[in-house]
């Protein structure tokens, strides 16, 4: 049987009103049932059996933050593997993953990336990033030209691969507008408002 996967969003004094925890079960932190969203229904809310049972309910003033169960990062990765799992649920029909969709996404948009440029502009490191575009170059959607030792990689989109954009867009769409649709479009603006600050804060940071 498959494991159900659950997430809370419980509103914080930031600009996305939103911080991510599990660290109770969800029918404890439930009981109110106004503040209890169902998602049994796919195509109403967006949402398939592994990201089933989201909670949004009024936190405390005081959060913990040294507790594990309030660690940002765990609490980001976690919501980051549902999210995933939701769209490769929507895309993996066309032979793609979401990973991938990004990568052939920025080729399209751009003649042209060296392996460097794009790395960076996917916030990917070299490693993740040759790992996911393997299958791509072996599908025929991408290539890569140049190489050798101390050589600049030059990564393009293919015609096979604006092709397969064409046809995985819908399933993306709806994948989006499903988990958007969940949040709340000023909620999800506001998340990846905060989201792009902290992340340009703790990249000077190292």
């Amino acid at each position: 049987m498959q494991r159900r996967a659950e997430f809370l969003l419980t509103r914080a004094p930031s600009a996305s009103g939103l911080e991510v925890t599990d660290h109770r079960p969800a029918e404890i932190a439930g009981n109110d049932a106004e503040h209890r969203i169902s998602l049994e229904d796919k195509n109403k809310k967006g949402v398939d059996d592994r990201a089933r049972g989201v909670h949004i309910h009024p936190m405390s003033k005081e959060l913990d933050l040294s507790a594990m169960e309030n660690c940002v990062c765990f609490n980001l990765r976690r919501v980051t593997r549902i999210v995933t799992q939701f769209f490769d649920a929507e895309m993996r029909r066309h032979g793609i993953r979401p990973t991938q969709g990004t990568i052939l996404l920025a080729l399209n948009a751009v003649e042209s990336w060296s392996m460097a440029e794009l790395s960076d502009r996917l916030g990917m490191d070299r490693t993740t990033l040759v790992r996911n575009l393997r299958p791509l170059q072996r599908d025929g959607l991408a290539k890569a030209l140049g190489g050798g030792r101390g050589g600049r990689v030059e990564v393009s989109i293919t015609a096979k691969g604006q092709k397969k954009i064409k046809e995985s867009l819908p399933a993306w769409r709806s994948a989006q507008s499903g988990t958007v649709k969940t949040l709340g479009e000023k909620r999800w603006s506001a998340i990846l408002s905060d989201l792009e600050t902290a992340a340009l804060a703790l990249n000077k940071q190292h």
